[in-house]
């Protein structure tokens, strides 16, 4: 036998040897982390029950998912532990360098890629044919991917091929009719006087809000569809106090409540509220369709939400109201299909339509399970989706 294997048990002591600190660590955390789980224990009472059952046993479970620090501490070591040894964080952040995170969908790609973007592609043609039909001018505003604007901090990290190429692919699916606005070399040149997308999350500042907003108000008055520029002035916005913004990507880093000094420093922003100027209205006016807004504005949270101000500016600058169809937490498509099939729109055809699009957007699926899509576009749809 030792013939055969002159060297086996040298190895296996030396791999014993190798493993053994690892162990030896493994073993102190868990021994500090069981100890650390002592105190939820002690501090349960059970509820007043006529009959020892399940739902004591469901009391007993949730006081300890609440109170057992053992599951948090334990995500709070291993996060820091890959952040310190490989300046990682959870899957769906990456680190840059001085405090920037970056949303691992701006560097990644989905398997048939090319297939989902030619999807997504004709969901805007036919957003286009259902405009152009109803004779209502579209203007497309493509948010830039923040890797693209902020690149110098990416630390090493490249982004996927496609993500170059999509752009590409969305020019030649745009028709004449719509105006396409891209942000890139208006982002690059202003980047460098203040914040245009915040450290620690995936959207853009007010500031970078505003921006986006003066370029579809410029375009818009280029091809005679801001109309009520020369207007007295309908909208003011104001800033306020300073705030706070803990980042929609600082979940992917849970180090708090152990190790919050790993953190990366929060973002300080002033936030500003867009508001209408007060007139006094005739009775005439509120009886007209003078009160419903002319322009629709659909989108994501680019658009929905409120802290970035991007409706606001829009209202400003364009000086009248929004018809507000944009949507978080779903992308740029389905509220769009939902917009174009709905009775609203049906009613009422909107002087122009303004849709804004995150670049990463036209590389994901569209989730448009339960939207009353025509049958051509979801037979088209499906003979071009990935199996």
């Amino acid at each position: 036998m030792s013939k055969n294997h002159p060297s086996s048990e040298p190895e296996l002591h030396s791999a014993s040897r190798s493993y053994a600190p690892v162990g030896v660590v493994f073993a102190l955390t868990v021994g500090v982390l069981s100890a650390l789980s002592v105190p939820s224990l002690l501090s349960y009472r059970a509820p007043p029950v006529k009959v020892i059952n399940g739902d004591l046993v469901r009391n007993f479970e949730e006081h300890f998912d609440k109170e057992f620090p053992l599951r948090t501490a334990s995500i709070n070591f291993w996060t820091a532990l890959q952040l310190v040894l490989f300046h990682e964080g959870k899957t769906g952040v990456l680190l840059g360098t001085d405090g920037w995170l970056y949303t691992n969908e701006e560097f990644h790609v989905l398997p048939r890629w090319e297939q989902i973007v030619e999807q997504n592609l004709e969901l805007i043609r036919w957003t286009q044919a259902t405009l152009a039909e109803a004779k209502v001018p579209l203007v497309v505003v493509v948010v830039p991917e923040k890797a693209h604007v902020y690149p110098e901090y990416l630390n090493g990290h490249r982004q996927a091929s496609a993500h170059a190429k999509v752009m590409e692919r969305l020019r030649a699916a745009i028709s004449e009719q719509t105006t396409l606005i891209t942000l890139d070399d208006t982002f690059a040149a202003a980047k460098a006087q203040q914040p245009l997308f915040f450290h620690t999350d995936t959207h853009w500042t007010p500031a970078g809000a505003k921006l986006a907003a003066q370029a579809v108000t410029r375009a818009m008055a280029a091809k005679g569809l801001a109309t009520k520029t020369g207007d007295a002035d309908a909208f003011e916005t104001t800033e306020q106090p300073e705030a706070t913004l803990v980042g929609d990507l600082l979940s992917f880093l849970p180090l708090e409540p152990m190790f919050p000094s790993l953190m990366p420093k929060a973002d300080t922003y002033v936030p500003v509220v867009t508001k209408a100027i007060e007139k006094e209205a005739s009775a005439e006016s509120l009886l007209s369709d003078e009160s419903i807004p002319e322009v629709a504005v659909v989108g994501t949270s680019y658009t929905a939400n409120d802290r970035w101000n991007f409706q606001g500016f829009l209202s400003e600058f364009l000086n009248e109201p929004l018809a507000d169809y944009s949507k978080e937490g779903i992308g740029p498509f389905p509220p769009m299909a939902q917009f174009l099939t709905s009775q609203d729109y049906a009613g009422h055809k909107p002087r122009v339509v303004i849709w804004e699009i995150p670049e990463r957007s036209l590389l994901g699926k569209a989730a448009l399970k339960g939207i009353d899509l025509p049958e051509a576009l979801t037979t088209k749809l499906a003979s071009i989706h990935p199996r």
